[in-house]
């Protein structure tokens, strides 16, 4: 069955700028569950390649929680956004139900947020790369994850590893990727852009994230129309649990 990503909200939630930036994308499925509906009841067939994300406001956590259960129990990867005080306080119920769980500190941060993950993971696996990752590895990144971090960079010249440590940007929430065990990265680059620049991103957010680094995985893809010489984004997760 072919892997698709979807985004399922629950209760009364409305995610129209998702929808209109993949409108009648076929690898993208926006489907909606009611407060008293299973998630069993939804009309679609779920696949173990799926990678679900998952939004619903504050007040149904425990219909996330439940929601988020029961497709762990699929073996289907979760992924969610919360604001920072309800993901912390309930760290321990979430990531035993949710795989990935990203805390942001402002609300009206949550859909850009959104936005942005779903782009990213939707680039690596849909679209074509120079270096290729495909669906599994991106859930096996994904896969009990925890309280997870956003970050990004920018590069327009030729790149050290002071630059790009300096260049870094968690525009979401307030926490470094140091400390992390899992690195997800995805860059886009310009055709003069050699390999070996790509590699010293790679090494440098190596280096940053933790001495006890377990994975680290990473596409390439070469884009003519970037407004920078290097694009990255990536995802750091499975933080040591002292840290989060």
């Amino acid at each position: 069955m072919q892997e698709k990503i979807k985004v399922i909200t629950i209760g009364d939630y409305n995610i129209s700028i998702l929808k209109n930036y993949f409108k009648d994308n076929e690898n993208i499925e926006f489907l909606k569950l009611a407060l008293d509906e299973s998630i069993d009841n939804l009309n679609t067939d779920f696949s173990k390649r799926d990678i679900v994300f998952l939004r619903t406001n504050a007040e149904n956590l425990e219909k996330l929680l439940e929601v988020g259960k029961a497709l762990k129990e699929k073996e289907i990867i979760t992924v969610t956004i919360l604001e920072e005080k309800l993901a912390i306080e309930n760290k321990e119920v979430l990531e035993n139900s949710i795989d990935t769980i990203f805390p942001v500190n402002k609300k009206d941060d949550i859909e850009n947020l959104f936005l942005e993950l779903i782009k990213m993971i939707y680039n690596i696996i849909f679209e074509r790369c120079y270096i290729n990752l495909d669906v599994e590895d991106v859930k096996y990144m994904l896969k009990d994850s925890g309280i997870s971090v956003f970050g990004s960079l920018n590069i327009n010249k030729t790149i050290s590893k002071e630059d790009i440590i300096k260049n870094i940007n968690y525009p979401f929430y307030n926490k470094t990727l140091k400390d992390s065990k899992k690195i997800l990265i995805h860059l886009d680059t310009l055709e003069d852009v050699g390999l070996a620049e790509s590699q010293v991103i790679i090494e440098a957010l190596r280096d940053e994230s933790s001495k006890e680094i377990e994975d680290i995985l990473f596409s390439l893809r070469i884009d003519t129309h970037l407004k920078n010489r290097i694009e990255c984004s990536f995802i750091a997760g499975k933080f040591r649990e002292k840290d989060v």
